[in-house]
């Protein structure tokens, strides 16, 4: 019988790249909280550790670990912060995923939380109403990430509708336009740093969107396209899309439909293959070959 570990890493490999995203945030929680209950029995302080993980505002203090650029967006202390930036993670992930690949996802992400850090530090090191708290202000969370893939999809499609609790269909455009006014009126507020933040990963998801949008045969961050699996291109005035032809490597030529159909029912029979196996003796029985099918198959 497969481990809970082996389980748990099957989630990992089967899930889309927000579930993975995902099960990386929810990782990094715990294991500060199981280092802040280690450091409370052997009274460490347990500070330590997320003075090296939060993003500073001060200069002097982000040339001693530029790294925290990348590590804050994946930093959570409060359950819920980590919870609705989870929740709206897989939500926008889900959606970002109906017209763009799992590595436009990734990379918006990234880029987004990296657009916020920036925003956040160069706002603290400009504006006079910040300059008593530069040396105290640290940053953390994937709330700025979170907000890019948002306004990347609400720019991308922005009459698409998002069902609200107690609210009903609501169009993500506007949903976009309230969460970016609510980050402006927070400027002056007792949180300025994560809206600062918001409002960098917001201003590159927007752009992200804008170019995704208006140049529909440009694949941003990737070299395939999402729609239906292949490339687009315009044509008469509308935009079609096309299945890849793959190249047959002993033949030299185009694969035909009954080919490609051959290929990937032989595909999915080896990657049943494989989950039966991983449930009857585990992950760790896997081969490389079938670790990397699997890691793929996933993406």
């Amino acid at each position: 019988m497969a481990s809970l570990w082996d389980n748990i890493k099957l989630k990992y490999l089967q899930g889309n790249m927000a579930t993975k995203l995902i099960f990386i945030n929810v990782g990094v929680f715990l294991f500060i909280k199981l280092f802040g209950v280690f450091c409370r029995l052997f009274q460490y302080d347990s500070g330590q550790l997320l003075h090296w993980l939060q993003l500073p505002a001060a200069w002097d203090q982000i040339l001693q670990k530029p790294w925290t650029f990348l590590s804050y967006m994946f930093v959570h202390l409060g359950f819920f912060h980590l919870l609705f930036n989870m929740i709206w993670l897989y939500v926008f992930g889900l959606y970002f995923l109906r017209w763009f690949k799992s590595r436009q996802l990734l990379m918006v992400y990234l880029l987004g939380g990296l657009a916020g850090g920036l925003f956040y530090v160069l706002a603290y090191n400009f504006f006079p109403i910040y300059n008593a708290a530069v040396e105290h202000t640290v940053l953390m969370g994937a709330s700025a990430s979170v907000l890019a893939l948002t306004l990347a999809v609400a720019f991308y499609r922005p009459n698409e509708s998002l069902m609200l609790m107690f609210i009903g269909q609501v169009k993500l455009k506007w949903l976009a336009i309230a969460m970016v006014v609510i980050d402006l009126l927070s400027l002056a507020g007792d949180n300025a740093g994560g809206s600062l933040a918001h409002l960098g990963g917001a201003l590159f998801g927007l752009l992200f969107g804008f170019f995704s949008r208006e140049n529909p045969g440009l694949n941003i961050f990737t070299t395939k396209n999402r729609a239906f699996g292949g490339f687009q291109a315009k044509a008469g005035g509308r935009t079609k899309y096309h299945r890849p032809r793959y190249e047959k490597a002993n033949k030299g030529r185009p694969e035909s439909d009954q080919e490609y159909r051959d290929r990937k029912k032989r595909e999915e029979d080896y990657r049943d293959a494989i989950l039966d196996k991983i449930k009857q003796s585990g992950y760790e029985s896997l081969n490389e070959k079938e670790k990397q099918f699997l890691f793929k198959s996933g993406q």
